[in-house]
Formats: structure tokens, sequence, C-alpha cells
């Protein structure tokens, strides 16, 4: 009987402690150039591979861990920093621009984003409310976002992701950063189209082609032994060596 209790009290644990893992694939499309992003992730762990034909770039992201490392294949090397440390230098660059600017002018500064619906239509496999995006009275973008898959893992982690940040860190988000916010409430975007706002920037149109629970039993980073380390310091403002 307590060989029983003893296993059967493993098995809850492992239930309710072990996340699924989630993969998604999503094809990019730039003037006819086809470029794939392929997540995969669970609980507070999440890896990016942008594969394209200048070199895949894999970006994984650990929460708990507090570390961020991206490893280019292209140049074969790699960076690992401090997630913290990130926030740390972005919320310095914040300052050193309210200070030199004497104050920042909400009204100046943030674009205004406006959402307006637009119907329903169905993408892939899935049933999908369709937005249009205005920013500063502009079309910015249309966005196909489905409540079926409201409750997956991504969503989840940018919530986790976005709690980090500092109150005026959120505040001051790109616009991209804001359209997220404003569809992880409704589901998961399986498809947008990113309109070309001057004669130099192409239209961007992204579809996700799969969203599946993996078979993965967990999420691995294997970075290749000869890679240069062009991690910085602590101490040092991250930035990108060449």
């Amino acid at each position: 009987m307590r060989k029983f209790l003893f296993v059967l009290t493993v098995f809850v644990c492992s239930s309710l402690f072990a996340a699924d893992i989630w993969e998604t694939r999503e094809e990019i499309d730039v003037n006819g150039v086809i470029t794939e992003k392929n997540t995969v992730i669970s609980g507070n762990v999440m890896k990016v591979v942008n594969t394209s034909p200048n070199g895949d770039i894999e970006t994984f992201i650990d929460l708990d861990a507090d570390k961020i490392t991206i490893v280019n294949h292209k140049y074969k090397s790699f960076q690992a920093i401090k997630l913290s440390k990130y926030i740390e230098f972005a919320q310095q660059l914040f300052n050193e621009l309210k200070e030199k600017s004497g104050k920042i002018d909400p009204d100046k500064v943030i674009p205004k984003v406006a959402f307006e619906k637009q119907g329903n239509e169905t993408v892939e496999k899935w049933n999908c409310e369709v937005w249009s995006v205005v920013v500063d009275g502009k079309p910015y973008s249309k966005v196909w976002v489905t409540p079926e898959l409201k409750n997956q893992q991504v969503i989840e982690f940018k919530k986790k992701f976005v709690a980090t940040l500092p109150e005026n860190l959120t505040k001051y988000r790109t616009v991209d950063a804001q359209i997220d916010d404003k569809f992880v409430e409704i589901g998961t975007v399986v498809k947008s189209i990113k309109l070309s706002q001057n004669p130099k920037m192409p239209e961007v149109k992204t579809t996700v082609k799969k969203m599946v629970k993996s078979n993965l039993k967990k999420i691995d980073l294997v970075i290749p032994a000869g890679y240069a380390d062009k991690s910085v310091a602590e101490t040092v403002n991250p930035q990108t060596k060449q």
C-alpha cells in the first residue's frame, strides 16, 4: 500500500509540474523571399530558430535562469547574457533619453494604435477573427487571430516576459509589442500582413503553418564546438559584437 501511495505521489507531482512542449512553425514572406521561424516553448523556456538563406539564428530564453543565449550559425558564434541585464540596459537608455529631453511627452512619443474588427475567416484549419490595425491614423497591418488557441504556451510565456519589464518600459514598447498585447487576450495570431509604410519598406506576410504538441521531452540548446563566445562582461553595456 505504501509503495502504491509513493508511486501515485510521484505520478501526481510529475503531472503537476511537467509542462507540455509546443512547437510552432511560421512562414515569413518578404517580397517573395520565404524564411521560416520555428518556436519550441514549455513553461518558462522558449527556443526560436530563424532560418534564412543568410544563415540560421537561434535564440534561447530561460526566464527561470534569467538568461538569453543567441547562437549565430553564419558567423559560428554565440552570446549569453542575463535577461535582467538587458532590461537594466534598456532602463538606462530610457533614463538618459528622458534626462536629455527634459521630459518625455507620451502624446508625442507613444503612437496611437487603433483596432477594428472586420469579420471572420478560416486560416489553415483555424476559425479566426480578422482585425485591421491603424497607427496614427494610417493603415498598419491586418491580423487574423484565433480564440481556439487562446491557452497556448506561447501566450503564457509572453505574459510572463512582459511581467518582467518595469512599468515605464512597458508603456513605451514598440507598436508591434502593443499589438501583441491586444491580441494575446483574444487568442493566437496565426496570420498577419504588415503593410509597407514607405517605398523602401516591403510588405511582410507571416503565416502559422503548424502549431502542435511536441513529442520532445525537453528543450535543449546545443552550441557546436568551436563557436566563438561573443558574450560581453556583465559590467559592460550589452551590445552586439561584430
